[in-house]
């Protein structure tokens, strides 16, 4: 059996993942820890060997879709098929920041699909990222941070301001939807190609300092003097 944990929404994923792991402990199962690299012949050898204290198993896995998305036909995924199919093997995969659509593959041979989809507010949110907008950019952040995670909010906003940089130079990838395209087609428009580049790069020195400890201010702090410079 297999169950996909996946969705844009990452702390709800996460967390969906370690309910999902108590579950099975409850339950008397031995959570192993695979990599891409084993994960074929780790699960074949358990099943060949006797269990003398008669526990059962239950594989968790990140980003299996790295080694099955894709039309090739490979001894990998036929073997991830089978698993599937097999109610004696449980699978577990955490796909982490990734929509359905982003791993339709395995989404298809799921026993169990669990996508957990950022709010609307969250993409409103996003929507109200440009210049000159930066009352009510702010007064939105305030108001979604008493629902969701902060860094789950950065991680968004860093991904949508990538995706309008790529808008501003007409290089959005070819699996967004016509309708997002033209979103941010629409909304890198309101900025310069230059102070687009600066924010991302602004964001992205945040994501470092928080990484390493190097900043005394929180996220939302960090994000709102930011802000100041680039959606005012």
């Amino acid at each position: 059996m297999l169950t996909v944990i996946a969705g844009e929404d990452i702390v709800a994923s996460r967390k969906k993942l370690l309910e999902v792991k108590t579950d099975y402990v409850s339950k008397k199962y031995n959570p192993v820890f695979l990599a891409l690299s084993n994960i074929l012949d780790k699960i074949k050898i358990d099943e060949q060997e006797v269990n003398l204290f008669g526990d059962s198993s239950v594989y968790f896995i990140e980003n299996l879709s790295k080694k099955y998305n894709g039309r090739q036909k490979t001894v990998f995924k036929d073997s991830i098929v089978e698993f599937s199919k097999n109610r004696n093997i449980t699978l577990v995969d955490w796909e982490a920041g990734k929509s359905a659509y982003d791993i339709s593959g395995l989404k298809r041979i799921a026993t169990t699909f669990i996508e957990c989809k950022p709010s609307k507010s969250i993409f409103e949110l996003l929507d109200s990222c440009y210049p000159r907008n930066l009352k009510t950019f702010i007064k939105s952040y305030r108001e979604l941070t008493l629902t969701q995670d902060e860094m789950f909010i950065f991680i968004m906003l860093v991904k949508h301001i990538r995706n309008l940089i790529l808008a501003k130079v007409d290089a959005l990838p070819q699996s967004i939807k016509p309708w997002q395209r033209s979103k941010l087609t629409h909304q890198s428009a309101l900025w310069t190609e230059k102070n687009l580049v600066s924010f991302y790069d602004g964001l992205a020195k945040i994501d470092i300092a928080l990484k390493t400890g190097a900043s005394s201010y929180s996220i939302g702090q960090s994000l709102e003097l930011l802000l100041c410079y680039y959606v005012r």
